[in-house]
Protein backbone atom coordinates (compact mmCIF):
# COMPACT_ATOMS: atom_id res chain seq x y z
CA UNK A 1 0.00 0.00 0.00
CA UNK A 2 2.93 2.72 0.88
CA UNK A 3 4.44 1.87 -2.92
CA UNK A 4 0.87 2.53 -4.75
CA UNK A 5 -0.04 5.46 -2.46
CA UNK A 6 3.74 7.48 -3.52
CA UNK A 7 2.88 6.42 -7.32
CA UNK A 8 -0.45 7.49 -6.78
CA UNK A 9 0.84 10.81 -4.83
CA UNK A 10 3.64 11.61 -7.45
CA UNK A 11 0.76 11.38 -10.11
CA UNK A 12 -1.42 13.61 -8.80
CA UNK A 13 1.60 15.99 -7.83
CA UNK A 14 2.32 16.42 -11.78
CA UNK A 15 -1.33 15.52 -13.37
CA UNK A 16 -2.25 18.62 -15.47
CA UNK A 17 -5.48 19.83 -14.05
CA UNK A 18 -8.09 17.95 -16.66
CA UNK A 19 -6.53 15.17 -15.70
CA UNK A 20 -6.87 15.77 -11.70
CA UNK A 21 -10.45 16.40 -12.08
CA UNK A 22 -10.88 13.05 -14.58
CA UNK A 23 -9.31 11.17 -11.38
CA UNK A 24 -11.42 13.10 -8.97
CA UNK A 25 -14.85 12.03 -11.04
CA UNK A 26 -13.49 8.29 -11.59
CA UNK A 27 -12.87 7.62 -7.72
CA UNK A 28 -16.07 9.49 -6.37
CA UNK A 29 -18.12 7.40 -8.98
CA UNK A 30 -16.36 4.41 -7.52
CA UNK A 31 -17.45 5.28 -3.90
CA UNK A 32 -20.56 6.56 -4.02
CA UNK A 33 -21.89 4.54 -7.08
CA UNK A 34 -20.43 1.18 -7.25
CA UNK A 35 -19.34 0.44 -4.12
CA UNK A 36 -21.56 2.48 -2.19
CA UNK A 37 -18.84 2.70 0.95
CA UNK A 38 -21.20 3.37 4.65
CA UNK A 39 -24.02 4.65 2.73
CA UNK A 40 -26.08 3.41 5.66
CA UNK A 41 -23.91 4.70 8.06
CA UNK A 42 -24.23 8.00 6.36
CA UNK A 43 -27.88 7.90 6.43
CA UNK A 44 -28.33 6.66 9.55
CA UNK A 45 -26.19 9.18 11.13
CA UNK A 46 -27.96 11.88 8.86
CA UNK A 47 -31.42 10.96 10.21
CA UNK A 48 -30.69 10.86 13.84
CA UNK A 49 -29.24 14.12 13.47
CA UNK A 50 -31.56 15.84 11.42
CA UNK A 51 -35.26 13.88 12.32
CA UNK A 52 -37.18 16.89 10.74
CA UNK A 53 -35.84 16.21 7.04
CA UNK A 54 -37.19 14.51 4.58
CA UNK A 55 -35.07 11.67 2.41
CA UNK A 56 -34.59 13.88 -0.54
CA UNK A 57 -32.30 16.00 1.65
CA UNK A 58 -30.41 13.00 3.23
CA UNK A 59 -29.27 11.50 0.06
CA UNK A 60 -28.60 15.04 -0.69
CA UNK A 61 -25.95 15.94 1.88
CA UNK A 62 -24.82 12.83 1.46
CA UNK A 63 -23.85 13.19 -2.31
CA UNK A 64 -22.25 16.74 -1.18
CA UNK A 65 -20.42 14.55 1.63
CA UNK A 66 -18.84 12.32 -1.06
CA UNK A 67 -17.93 14.73 -3.08
CA UNK A 68 -16.23 17.18 -0.62
CA UNK A 69 -14.77 14.51 0.85
CA UNK A 70 -13.09 12.58 -2.51
CA UNK A 71 -11.70 16.14 -3.29
CA UNK A 72 -10.31 16.34 0.29
CA UNK A 73 -8.46 13.34 0.35
CA UNK A 74 -6.95 13.85 -3.30
CA UNK A 75 -5.67 17.12 -1.84
CA UNK A 76 -4.13 15.30 0.74
CA UNK A 77 -2.50 12.85 -1.04
CA UNK A 78 -1.27 15.01 -3.25
CA UNK A 79 0.58 17.42 -0.78
CA UNK A 80 1.84 20.25 -0.86
CA UNK A 81 0.07 20.54 -4.58
CA UNK A 82 -3.24 22.10 -3.18
CA UNK A 83 -1.96 23.03 0.53
CA UNK A 84 0.15 25.92 -0.80
CA UNK A 85 -1.97 27.13 -3.27
CA UNK A 86 -5.49 27.22 -0.75
CA UNK A 87 -6.71 30.71 0.22
CA UNK A 88 -7.15 30.48 3.91
CA UNK A 89 -8.61 33.25 6.04
CA UNK A 90 -8.73 33.29 9.82
CA UNK A 91 -11.70 35.31 10.79
CA UNK A 92 -10.33 36.02 14.61
CA UNK A 93 -6.76 34.68 14.86
CA UNK A 94 -6.12 37.04 18.07
CA UNK A 95 -7.81 34.38 20.03
CA UNK A 96 -5.32 31.73 19.67
CA UNK A 97 -2.63 34.65 19.67
CA UNK A 98 -3.86 35.60 23.20
CA UNK A 99 -3.69 31.46 24.05
CA UNK A 100 -0.51 31.23 23.18
CA UNK A 101 1.21 34.20 25.03
CA UNK A 102 0.17 32.50 28.36
CA UNK A 103 2.62 30.05 27.72
CA UNK A 104 0.68 27.33 29.04
CA UNK A 105 0.68 25.43 25.63
CA UNK A 106 -2.83 25.25 23.51
CA UNK A 107 -5.21 22.32 23.29
CA UNK A 108 -7.17 22.97 19.99
CA UNK A 109 -10.33 20.81 20.01
CA UNK A 110 -11.65 19.97 16.44
CA UNK A 111 -13.26 17.52 14.83
CA UNK A 112 -13.66 15.70 11.26
CA UNK A 113 -14.90 18.81 10.03
CA UNK A 114 -14.25 20.76 6.60
CA UNK A 115 -10.32 20.51 5.66
CA UNK A 116 -8.81 19.93 8.88
CA UNK A 117 -5.76 19.36 7.46
CA UNK A 118 -5.44 22.34 5.43
CA UNK A 119 -6.00 24.11 8.45
CA UNK A 120 -3.34 22.86 10.51
CA UNK A 121 -1.14 23.17 7.51
CA UNK A 122 -1.81 26.92 7.77
CA UNK A 123 -1.41 27.08 11.16
CA UNK A 124 2.44 25.85 10.72
CA UNK A 125 3.00 28.40 8.26
CA UNK A 126 2.17 30.70 10.71
CA UNK A 127 5.00 29.30 12.76
CA UNK A 128 3.28 27.63 15.30
CA UNK A 129 4.37 24.56 16.43
CA UNK A 130 1.55 21.36 16.50
CA UNK A 131 1.27 18.26 17.98
CA UNK A 132 -1.31 15.76 16.53
CA UNK A 133 -3.34 12.75 17.91
CA UNK A 134 -4.70 10.65 15.09
CA UNK A 135 -5.82 6.73 15.46
CA UNK A 136 -3.08 4.28 14.14
CA UNK A 137 -4.09 3.22 10.56
CA UNK A 138 -5.00 -0.43 9.84
CA UNK A 139 -2.71 -0.97 7.31
CA UNK A 140 1.01 0.11 8.30
CA UNK A 141 2.22 1.71 4.61
CA UNK A 142 -0.76 3.62 4.42
CA UNK A 143 -0.09 4.90 8.15
CA UNK A 144 3.50 5.75 7.13
CA UNK A 145 2.74 7.13 4.30
CA UNK A 146 -0.27 9.92 5.99
CA UNK A 147 2.21 9.98 9.02
CA UNK A 148 4.94 11.49 6.69
CA UNK A 149 2.50 13.58 4.90
CA UNK A 150 1.99 15.08 8.19
CA UNK A 151 5.35 15.26 9.77
CA UNK A 152 5.66 18.15 6.95
CA UNK A 153 3.37 20.49 9.12
CA UNK A 154 3.66 18.80 12.49
CA UNK A 155 6.33 18.79 14.90
CA UNK A 156 4.87 15.44 16.08
CA UNK A 157 2.02 12.97 15.24
CA UNK A 158 1.16 11.08 18.55
CA UNK A 159 -1.01 8.00 18.60
CA UNK A 160 -4.24 7.13 20.60
CA UNK A 161 -3.61 5.59 23.44
CA UNK A 162 0.04 6.51 23.57
CA UNK A 163 1.67 7.50 26.65
CA UNK A 164 0.13 10.63 28.31
CA UNK A 165 3.68 12.04 29.27
CA UNK A 166 4.48 13.11 25.57
CA UNK A 167 0.97 14.85 25.29
CA UNK A 168 2.05 17.19 28.62
CA UNK A 169 5.59 17.66 27.22
CA UNK A 170 3.94 19.34 23.76
CA UNK A 171 2.50 21.74 26.28
CA UNK A 172 5.13 22.26 28.15
CA UNK A 173 6.92 23.41 25.13
CA UNK A 174 4.23 25.69 24.23
CA UNK A 175 3.24 23.88 21.49
CA UNK A 176 -0.50 23.45 20.18
CA UNK A 177 -2.16 20.34 20.86
CA UNK A 178 -4.78 18.90 18.01
CA UNK A 179 -7.43 16.68 19.17
CA UNK A 180 -10.05 16.00 17.29
CA UNK A 181 -12.84 15.33 19.82
CA UNK A 182 -16.09 14.18 17.68
CA UNK A 183 -15.79 10.30 17.99
CA UNK A 184 -17.24 7.37 20.10
CA UNK A 185 -15.35 7.15 23.18
CA UNK A 186 -17.07 3.74 23.63
CA UNK A 187 -16.60 3.20 28.22
CA UNK A 188 -13.99 5.85 28.00
CA UNK A 189 -15.87 8.73 27.57
CA UNK A 190 -18.27 10.95 29.11
CA UNK A 191 -21.69 11.73 28.39
CA UNK A 192 -22.42 14.51 26.28
CA UNK A 193 -25.33 15.60 24.16
CA UNK A 194 -24.39 15.88 20.43
CA UNK A 195 -27.76 16.24 18.78
CA UNK A 196 -29.73 16.14 21.12
CA UNK A 197 -28.29 12.46 21.71
CA UNK A 198 -26.97 11.31 25.04
CA UNK A 199 -23.31 10.66 22.64
CA UNK A 200 -19.62 9.01 24.68
CA UNK A 201 -17.50 11.47 24.46
CA UNK A 202 -13.15 11.80 24.15
CA UNK A 203 -12.92 13.82 27.24
CA UNK A 204 -9.02 14.29 26.99
CA UNK A 205 -8.82 17.76 25.90
CA UNK A 206 -11.09 18.47 29.19
CA UNK A 207 -8.71 16.69 31.52
CA UNK A 208 -4.98 17.59 30.14
CA UNK A 209 -6.26 20.97 30.55
CA UNK A 210 -7.34 20.79 34.24
CA UNK A 211 -3.80 19.23 34.95
CA UNK A 212 -2.08 21.88 33.26
CA UNK A 213 -3.87 24.49 33.29
CA UNK A 214 -3.90 24.80 29.44
CA UNK A 215 -6.21 26.94 27.57
CA UNK A 216 -8.70 25.18 24.99
CA UNK A 217 -9.56 26.93 22.01
CA UNK A 218 -12.57 25.19 19.46
CA UNK A 219 -11.37 25.46 15.87
CA UNK A 220 -13.16 24.99 12.45
CA UNK A 221 -12.43 25.25 9.03
CA UNK A 222 -15.17 25.85 6.82
CA UNK A 223 -15.33 26.26 2.56
CA UNK A 224 -17.39 29.07 0.63
CA UNK A 225 -16.72 28.48 -2.79
CA UNK A 226 -12.76 28.73 -3.12
CA UNK A 227 -12.05 30.33 -0.16
CA UNK A 228 -11.38 28.24 3.86
CA UNK A 229 -12.64 30.41 6.41
CA UNK A 230 -11.27 29.79 9.99
CA UNK A 231 -13.10 30.32 13.33
CA UNK A 232 -11.79 29.83 16.36
CA UNK A 233 -13.65 30.09 20.11
CA UNK A 234 -12.32 29.99 23.58
CA UNK A 235 -13.55 27.38 25.85
CA UNK A 236 -14.46 28.31 29.48
CA UNK A 237 -12.09 25.55 31.29
CA UNK A 238 -13.41 27.01 35.04
CA UNK A 239 -16.16 24.43 35.55
CA UNK A 240 -15.98 20.50 35.73
CA UNK A 241 -14.87 17.70 33.28
CA UNK A 242 -17.97 16.83 31.63
CA UNK A 243 -19.21 21.08 31.36
CA UNK A 244 -15.94 21.43 29.73
CA UNK A 245 -16.93 18.50 27.11
CA UNK A 246 -20.05 19.59 26.38
CA UNK A 247 -19.16 22.96 25.36
CA UNK A 248 -16.55 22.06 23.01
CA UNK A 249 -18.90 19.07 21.97
CA UNK A 250 -22.06 22.01 21.49
CA UNK A 251 -19.34 23.94 19.33
CA UNK A 252 -18.46 20.83 16.86
CA UNK A 253 -22.46 21.36 16.56
CA UNK A 254 -23.48 24.07 15.71
CA UNK A 255 -20.27 24.17 13.13
CA UNK A 256 -22.22 20.95 11.71
CA UNK A 257 -25.72 22.53 11.43
CA UNK A 258 -24.27 25.37 9.23
CA UNK A 259 -22.76 23.26 6.51
CA UNK A 260 -23.71 19.55 7.01
CA UNK A 261 -22.25 18.23 3.96
CA UNK A 262 -18.61 18.92 5.10
CA UNK A 263 -18.66 16.96 8.41
CA UNK A 264 -17.21 13.23 7.95
CA UNK A 265 -20.71 11.50 8.41
CA UNK A 266 -18.84 7.60 8.02
CA UNK A 267 -18.03 7.51 11.53
CA UNK A 268 -20.30 5.29 13.92
CA UNK A 269 -20.67 8.29 16.24
CA UNK A 270 -23.27 6.26 18.47
CA UNK A 271 -22.01 2.69 18.67
CA UNK A 272 -21.87 2.76 22.15
CA UNK A 273 -25.58 4.44 22.78
CA UNK A 274 -27.52 3.10 19.55
CA UNK A 275 -27.91 0.11 17.04
CA UNK A 276 -26.58 0.83 13.77
CA UNK A 277 -27.54 -1.86 10.94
Amino acid sequence: MYFFLKVFSFYLRNAPTFAYKITYKIIYSLLFHVLKMRQKTVLTNLRWSFPDKNEEWYRNIMQQCYKFFTKEFLDFISFPKNYSSSIIKFKNLEVLTEAHAMKKGIILVGSHYGSFDKLFYTLSKERYNLTGVAYKQNNSGADIFFKQIRENFMEDQLYKGGDIKQLTNSLVKNNILILLSDQDAKKKGVKAKFFGIDSSTHSGAAVLSKRNKSPIIYASITQTHNIYEVQFVHIDTSGSINDIVQQYTTEIEKTIINNPEQYFWFHKRWKSVRKYQ
